[in-house]
């Protein structure tokens, strides 16, 4: 079992830690990391990690602090997997980030039922995110990007943006040429910037074969018209969309695994709930990606599924 290694830093002062880093306010930082309290030599405490990325920061021709692609190797996610700031790069997120309001400002960023926020509960996950969004914005930091990418062994699986979304036009593309020149990786993701994918298929972009984009659902751009658009992209499997379900679904972990108690009745609920918002065909996530379908295949990246609407359970 996990342990939450304190003391933690909170939410609110993880989205201003992020807003100076990502504005290279360098004094702001410094000055936000050095309010932390506990030991910078306390190993996996925020004040820990922190440090070392302030280090890195500084002077970003050091080794970056964090490995860029999280290793497959564990049950829930047994492939490699890219993530980067959760809403920071989500320009196409919608109530999943603003909540059902839609009012985008910044006191109503993160108020959503976005899952990625509670990710931050680690400060691993929260400054490797941070740091991945740092390498994003600069030539630099995606060449680094580049070469950890090139370094994935043959014949593997990537999840890209486990977290976080394509910032716009030329982040898909950078994206898309690194998926087309390596055809033995199989790359599977989400995305919300329905707007760019959009602007690139008019201009005739062509789409690697091995990319399989799920259009994931609280996007601002969900609508009839855009959807319409979006499944005539060669690269599109289907919908990914959440859908409300019943309290004790979360709280028994039972969205988690369908190995786990109470797995069964909420996948059942799911079902229900996405043939009354009008899919025909549906498929209920599991939540592990690493037990989905048999062989070790995932519905999200399969071709079995191409077209077929996935859903997983929310409870705001």
């Amino acid at each position: 079992m996990k342990t939450l290694a304190l003391p933690k830093l909170s939410t609110p002062g993880k989205l201003e830690l992020a807003r100076a880093a990502l504005a290279n306010n360098l004094p702001a930082l410094s000055k936000l990391i050095a309010a932390i309290p506990a030991s910078p030599d306390k190993v996996n405490t925020t004040k820990y990690f922190a440090t070392r990325f302030l280090a890195w920061f500084e002077n970003q021709d050091r080794p970056h602090v964090f490995s860029i692609f999280g290793e497959s190797g564990n049950k829930k996610l047994p492939f490699y997997a890219f993530s980067s700031l959760p809403g920071f790069d989500c320009p196409g997120a919608g109530a999943c980030l603003f909540g059902e309001g839609n009012k985008r400002d910044k006191d109503n960023f993160a108020t959503g039922w976005c899952y990625s926020f509670k990710g931050w509960r680690y400060p691993a996950a929260f400054f490797r995110q941070l740091q991945n969004s740092v390498l994003m914005r600069s030539a630099a930091g995606r060449l680094t990007i580049q070469h950890a990418f090139n370094e994935i062994p043959e014949n593997k699986v990537l999840r890209l943006y486990v977290d976080g979304d394509f910032s716009g036009r030329h982040n898909i593309v950078y994206w898309m040429e690194l998926i087309r020149s390596r055809p033995d990786v199989q790359v599977y993701g989400y995305s919300k910037s329905w707007h760019a994918f959009i602007a690139l298929q008019e201009g005739g972009f062509v789409w690697p074969a091995n990319y399989k984009l799920n259009l994931s659902s609280g996007s601002k751009y969900n609508s009839a018209a855009w959807l319409e658009k979006m499944n005539k992209l060669s690269c599109v499997r289907g919908s990914f969309v959440a859908v409300p379900v019943a309290r004790k679904h979360i709280t028994s972990k039972a969205y988690q695994d369908k190995d786990n108690a109470g797995s069964k009745e909420y996948r059942k609920d799911v079902l229900e709930a996405l043939k009354e918002a009008g899919h025909e065909k549906r498929f209920a996530c599991p939540g592990n990606c690493g037990n989905c379908l048999p062989n070790g295949q995932h519905a999200c990246g399969s071709d079995k599924l191409d077209g077929v609407t996935i859903g997983i359970g929310v409870h705001n």
